[in-house]
């Protein structure tokens, strides 16, 4: 196979989804930026606390570890409004959605962080239109990575584009469920280790995540393109195109998740 057939297939990936966007109802797309009318604005560093729609009004730059936006409060609606948040390089979180739910992100860049979206035991979440972007630094593990979901169910990761990191998005624990990653795509520079991964939470608990939807999305110059750890079972991988340095897929234990419509290639680096 060449590397003509996934391009071709990410073309026609793109094009579907622009062509989904042109055809939603006007009335649909009035309704999500009416959402957004009377937000709050936000202007620097800040914890957000209290329910309600949110829009960055500039770029913030941190130029110290931390976290550039902390939600802990449900129901809350944030846009980046094409902004940027930038971190120190390698260090701290762009953005932290921790123990809420009924949580939306979208629109905007995120670069220069440890962790450049972090969702930890919180439920019903949505991430789209993101570009996180880290410094191509390599490792030791986890070193960069584009998403962290850590015991966190029905998150949805789609439509955003993730670029030279370690590690691209990383779904950790048995509490993890029922997420659906798709239509992204994962670029990992010359020093990216894995695209997609699935592992215990580090806590001793051996079990990895379970009943997620992984598909059409595209993923780039890693050494791994999947890997799903020993305890992880029960997901769907299908129809993602993987170019990868060593591995395309790496199922722990063979047979637990299925695989099915997956293309890939070898590159070389």
């Amino acid at each position: 196979m060449t590397l003509a057939p996934l391009r071709r297939v990410a073309s026609v990936l793109v094009s579907a989804l622009l062509a989904l966007a042109a055809f939603m109802p006007a009335s649909a797309l009035a309704d999500d930026e009416a959402a957004f009318d009377n937000a709050r604005p936000i202007n620097g560093p800040t914890v957000i606390t209290r329910s309600g729609a949110y829009r960055l009004k500039r770029n913030i730059t941190l130029q110290h570890p931390g976290t550039a936006i902390l939600i802990t409060a449900d129901n809350v609606s944030l846009d980046l409004a094409g902004h940027t948040l930038a971190g120190p390089g390698k260090q701290g979180i762009g953005i932290h959605v921790k123990g809420v739910s009924g949580v939306r992100v979208r629109g905007g860049i995120v670069s220069g962080f440890a962790f450049g979206v972090q969702v930890e035991h919180a439920a019903n979440v949505r991430v789209e239109g993101l570009q996180i972007v880290g410094g191509d630094l390599g490792g030791p593990p986890p070193g960069e990575v584009g998403v962290l979901l850590l015991n966190a169910r029905g998150v949805v990761l789609e439509r955003n584009i993730v670029s030279r990191v370690f590690l691209g998005i990383f779904v950790r624990g048995g509490y993890s469920a029922g997420n659906r990653i798709a239509a992204n795509t994962l670029v990992g520079g010359s020093f990216g280790q894995l695209g997609i991964c699935y592992n215990p939470d580090g806590s001793g608990d051996p079990d990895g995540p379970s009943g997620d939807l992984v598909y059409n999305n595209l993923v780039s110059r890693f050494n791994v393109g999947i890997q799903t750890s020993t305890g992880t079972s029960g997901n769907v991988f299908r129809e993602n195109d993987v170019a990868y340095f060593v591995r395309a897929i790496d199922e722990r234990t063979p047979g637990s998740n299925l695989f099915a419509e997956n293309q890939d290639i070898q590159i070389v680096p």
